[in-house]
């Protein structure tokens, strides 16, 4: 406490800078003697300006004990005054400095401490915000990043950062929001650099102060073009492999196929040869039974293709609703031949099995594989069961795990009599290229496709064989509850009322093109024909009053697709039908089909063509 002239008359006897006998000895005089350096009354006229503020007259300066090292000190004055403004005298506060000294030392090595951190770090920005989202503060990872240099970014938004198809204003505030509320955000999007785009992964964290108010945010974004590169190629690679997989099917049913294919074809001439004889000799009723042999053989021998392109196309995995007893028939027919008459095939289902929800075509190609491989397993003799029946994900005859998001599961079992595999091969099995086939006899990849078209279903794959006693692979595929909505086409009973409809036939193939035109006119239509997609243009272009255009997909110059983009802006009531010989799961994802358009697949007979055509008719009444 000091008087009005800054005496010292009384000290706290608590913790001082000095000793018992220096603190006594100070009682009487002069504040200034406390500390080194001579500032007069300079703090007590400070004192008394400042009293109207409420603030203290400070300084910062040395104490200097009689014995012992000096101290660093704050000393602050009050101006102490009565109720009518008279002064009594002072208070003088002096607090030691080494310990907020010591604070500020630390965290001055901590800043750069992180800052040394932080600049090293050059595959990743970092960035400090204030609560507005503005740049503060960034490091070299972030000018490396992002293209900006400190004086073009620091002090605007960070917005700044961001491409304009992500909305430069709207991602930015979604971010700071998210944010403030959950305490991190964390977002995939396209940021600028050099006025290009690039894929980057930006993650945002709030910063708090003790009292829990909001201080700003950091802000880290790391570059995504190699990862999306690499995630590209290994789709890429991935499909390369699932389309070589289907090669190596298809090589295996090459031989059964061509056998089947041309026991169809000779159907077909000797029904024909013998239709003719008949006709000769006028026995019209044999004639008809052996046109509808060959008739018979022809639809066989197009099934045989639909299978061979099934296995063959090169198209992502979709989850179509497959029927399993329509596949499973169809490897009956497909595997009987190719597994060759040393292999007794047995294929058993229920009748009441629901679809399974994966692409029809990799479980045919799966099928064909485990066939193929248990016949070379078993050296072309033995016995050969394939069955399936309905598990659940807890039934304890499962040794697999599956996934409880599906109720139902198909247990496709493929099972043989042949040695079977010892625990190693058993455990490698599903390594790609992996195989105990002599050189040249496989590629290893039958086995990891399947795990693999398994496991992108939501599926699962086991393997149970024991040396001596035969193999037995299970395929588990999620089931779809719903009933097929996919009915075979059903020819009509009578000939459909057709009369006076004006009908576009574009074919290339001129036998196809004369025996549909001439179908159609027996039913009364008005039908033109055309070779070529720009014949087929000058007809429509000529007439206005087209009901339907029947066309190819495959012509020369302009082909069906584009043909019927075009005839569809001339007149936009025009239906379509587009006949081709790919097969029919190519047009599973097909977006551009609407009511006013249909999809013919080559072999077809003239049944499911007149149903086509009755229906989209119908469908403009």
């Amino acid at each position: 406490m000091l008087d009005r002239h800054g005496y010292i008359v009384a000290i706290h006897a608590g913790e001082t800078p000095f000793d018992a006998v220096q603190t006594q000895e100070l009682i009487g005089k002069h504040y200034t003697n406390v500390y080194a350096g001579a500032h007069g009354n300079d703090l007590l006229d400070a004192a008394l300006n400042a009293d109207g503020t409420g603030q203290p007259a400070c300084l910062e300066t040395w104490v200097i004990p009689a014995h012992g090292q000096r101290r660093r000190v704050e000393v602050s004055i009050h101006a102490l005054k009565g109720e009518n403004q008279q002064l009594h005298g002072f208070a003088m506060v002096m607090r030691n400095m080494l310990p907020h000294t010591l604070l500020q030392d630390r965290l001055r090595g901590c800043e750069r401490r992180f800052r040394l951190f932080t600049q090293c770090v050059d595959d990743a920005a970092f960035c400090m915000l204030d609560p507005q989202g503005v740049v503060m503060d960034w490091n070299a990872g972030a000018q490396r990043l992002t293209g900006h240099v400190a004086r073009s970014i620091v002090g605007k938004s960070f917005a700044a950062f961001f491409s304009e198809t992500q909305g430069t204003d709207e991602l930015p505030a979604q971010l700071i929001q998210a944010a403030s509320r959950d305490g991190r955000a964390c977002v995939g999007c396209e940021l600028l650099r050099a006025g290009e785009s690039f894929p980057a992964e930006v993650v945002l964290e709030s910063v708090q102060g003790g009292d829990g108010n909001l201080l700003g945010f950091a802000l880290i974004m790391r570059d995504r073009t190699q990862p999306h590169l690499a995630e590209r190629r290994l789709r890429e690679a991935h499909e390369q492999i699932t389309h070589a997989q289907k090669i190596e099917a298809m090589s295996h049913l090459t031989g059964g196929i061509a056998h089947d294919f041309n026991n169809a074809l000779q159907g077909i001439i000797s029904s024909l040869e013998l239709a003719s004889l008949c006709l000769d000799r006028r026995h019209a009723e044999q004639a008809r039974r052996h046109v509808l042999l060959s008739l018979d053989a022809a639809l066989r021998a197009g099934r045989l293709t639909q299978r061979l392109l099934s296995l063959a196309r090169r198209q992502a995995c979709s989850n179509q609703r497959t029927n399993i007893a329509k596949v499973f028939n169809a490897m009956r027919e497909l595997l009987g031949r190719t597994l060759g008459d040393g292999i007794m095939l047995d294929v058993s289902f229920p009748d009441d099995l629901p679809p399974l929800i994966c692409d029809s075509g990799q479980l045919e190609s799966a099928l064909v594989n485990l066939a193929v491989n248990a016949r070379d397993a078993m050296g072309g003799h033995g016995h050969l069961n394939i069955s399936c029946r309905l598990c659940h994900p807890d039934d304890s005859s499962v040794q697999v795990p599956l996934d409880h998001g599906h109720d139902v599961y198909a247990e496709i079992c493929v099972t043989d009599d042949g040695p079977g595999m010892c625990s190693e091969t058993r455990r490698r099995a599903f390594e790609p290229f992996f195989t105990t086939k002599a050189e040249g006899r496989g590629t290893g990849l039958g086995l990891s496709m399947v795990h693999s078209f398994t496991a992108q279903h939501g599926g699962a794959v086991d393997i149970q064989s024991v040396p001596g006693a035969g193999t037995s692979v299970l395929l588990y595929l999620p089931c779809d509850s719903a009933s097929l909505d996919i009915a075979p086409p059903q020819r009509p009973k009578t000939a459909p009322n057709l009369r006076g409809y004006r009908i576009l036939v574009v074919e290339d193939n001129q036998t196809i093109r004369e025996s549909v035109g001439t179908r159609l006119r027996q039913l009364g239509c008005i039908v033109a024909e055309a070779a070529t997609g720009d014949e087929a243009l000058s007809m429509l272009a000529g007439n206005a009053t087209w009901d339907l255009l029947l066309s190819d997909l495959d012509l020369p110059s302009v082909d069906g697709y584009e043909l019927c983009c075009q005839a569809r802006k001339l007149l936009p009531k025009l239906r379509v039908i587009l006949m081709t010989g790919y097969a029919e799961s190519e047009w599973h994802d097909f977006k551009a089909f609407d009511n006013a358009m249909d999809a013919l697949i080559k072999p077809f007979d003239m049944g499911e063509l007149l149903n086509k055509v009755q229906g989209l008719l119908q469908a403009v009444e």
